[in-house]
């Protein structure tokens, strides 16, 4: 009789010790290989001799092309530049009078990129890309005249025209959350705009030279 419980006690902590009440590990999550970033620079345009501003969101994807991460972006940026020379007033005969002549140019490209990037070494990266738009531009210029038939020059101009633009430079990383960058652009803008001679505020393409950070969130 002893016998008959003792096995019927082991059996029964058998079929017990079988049961857990522990809820299954679930597996581990995918990595999220997307990741949000934004940025600016400032920087010099060689020929327009201004500076040039940009400010960019994007996100960093997980494609690579022969070993180069992808990122897309969106950038903004903005220059402008005054000038003031001197035109001859067509309403003085006995001398040659010259009057003021205030012209100022603003460039405001907005344009969609592609960066591709890869480490060098340590936490330095190298990166180059391109991108396309639509510059948004804007010239007005003003002179008075002395009372005359000839009326005083008041011209304003606003005009939408395609800008590209190609860039590369060097990353470095600071955190993995936070970079600062340094390289060169070239960009066009195919002004529409008609620029009177003797200004020079024109603008079609350039070289810029620039610094930014980024922040990834």
């Amino acid at each position: 009789m002893m016998k008959s419980l003792a096995l019927a006690l082991a059996l029964t902590g058998s079929a017990w010790a079988g049961t857990s009440s522990k809820a299954p590990i679930p597996p581990p999550q995918e990595p999220d290989l997307w990741h949000w970033f934004i940025g600016g620079s400032a920087g010099y345009l060689v020929d327009f001799e201004e500076p040039l501003y940009t400010g960019h969101i994007g996100v960093d994807t997980p494609w690579k092309v022969g070993g180069w991460d992808v990122a897309l972006y969106l950038e903004a940026g903005y220059t402008d530049k005054d000038q003031t020379t001197s035109v001859i007033d067509p309403n003085v005969v006995v001398a040659v009078v010259r009057t003021p002549l205030t012209a100022e140019l603003e460039v405001i490209p907005l344009t969609f990129n592609v960066k591709l990037e890869r480490q060098l070494t340590g936490n330095l990266n190298a990166y180059f890309g391109g991108g396309i738009g639509v510059a948004f531009t804007d010239f007005s210029a003003r002179a008075a005249f002395s009372p005359g038939p000839v009326p005083s020059i008041n011209v304003s101009q606003d005009d939408t025209v395609f800008a590209a633009q190609l860039f590369a430079g060097l990353i470095y990383n600071f955190t993995p959350n936070f970079e600062v960058y340094g390289g060169a652009r070239w960009i066009y803008i195919d002004s529409g705009n008609n620029i009177p001679s003797g200004l020079d505020v024109d603008f079609d393409s350039d070289f810029d030279f620039e610094l930014g950070a980024r922040f990834t969130f």
